[in-house]
C-alpha cells in the first residue's frame, strides 16, 4: 500500500515520542519536525491531529501544542487495560491465525537468538513486534486500534526507565511459551501466559518508578 507523506510523518513522530526522544512535556515546534523529517507542514500537522487523538500530543489554548505527560500514577490504569485487551487478543489469534502469521512470529522470536541481548532498544521493539502480530491475528481492527493506543502508552512509560532497566526485564522468555501455547491451539495457556507476562510489565516498572 502506498505510503503519504501524512503516514510518514505520523510512524516517525510517534516513534521520537514513544522513544522519549521527544520528551514528556516538551514543545512541539512544526518548523523543526518539518527540518528533521524533511516533509512539509501538512503532512506533519495531519500527523500530529491523528497523535492528538492517541492522547500522546495535547493542545494548550494559547499555549501552544505539547507532547503528553506521562502520569505515573495513571500505571495502574493502563495495566488494567492491557491485561484485558492483550489476553482477548491472543485468545482470537487461537483461534483465527493463519499458518502464515504463525510462522511471522517464529520468525520474530528467531532474531532474539541472534540479536543482542543486552541492547534494549532490540528487546523492546522485539517485544513491540510480537505484540502486534498477535493483535493483528485476531482478527479485529477494532481491537488492533485499541491495543496500539495502550501499548503505545505503555511502552513510553518503559523508556522514561530504561537506563534503569536489566535486559531480562523485557521478558521476553515469555513470548516462547505464548508462542508455544498458541501453536498448540491452547487459548487459556496463550491467554495465562500473556496476562503473566503484562503483569511482570507492571511490577517491574513499579519497582523502578
Amino acid at each position: 500500500m502506498h505510503s503519504t507523506d501524512a503516514d510518514k510523518a505520523y510512524r516517525r513522530i510517534k516513534e521520537l515520542i514513544i522513544t522519549t526522544k521527544m520528551p514528556p512535556g516538551s514543545v512541539i515546534r512544526e518548523a523543526e519536525l518539518m527540518e528533521t523529517l524533511a516533509l512539509g507542514r501538512t503532512p506533519i500537522r495531519e500527523a500530529l491531529k491523528q497523535l492528538q487523538s492517541e492522547n500522546l500530543v495535547v493542545v494548550a489554548s494559547r499555549r501552544g501544542m505539547f507532547v503528553s505527560d506521562v502520569a505515573i500514577t495513571d500505571l495502574q490504569k493502563i495495566y488494567e487495560v492491557r491485561v484485558e485487551l492483550e489476553g482477548l487478543c491472543v485468545r482470537l489469534a487461537v483461534e483465527r491465525a493463519a499458518s502464515m502469521q504463525l510462522q511471522q512470529l517464529k520468525k520474530v522470536m528467531a532474531r532474539y537468538h541472534t540479536g543482542d541481548k543486552l541492547n534494549h532498544s532490540f528487546l523492546l521493539t522485539l517485544d513491540r513486534q510480537f505484540h502486534q502480530l498477535i493483535a493483528k491475528a485476531a482478527g479485529n481492527h477494532f481491537l488492533y486500534n485499541e491495543f496500539e493506543l495502550f501499548y503505545n502508552l505503555s511502552q513510553r512509560i518503559w523508556y522514561l526507565a530504561v537506563d534503569r532497566l536489566n535486559p531480562q526485564d523485557v521478558d521476553i522468555e515469555t513470548h516462547f511459551k505464548i508462542l508455544a501455547a498458541m501453536k498448540a491451539g491452547d487459548g487459556v495457556l496463550a491467554e495465562q501466559y500473556m496476562r503473566e507476562h503484562i503483569r511482570h510489565f507492571h511490577q517491574t516498572i513499579r519497582n523502578y518508578l
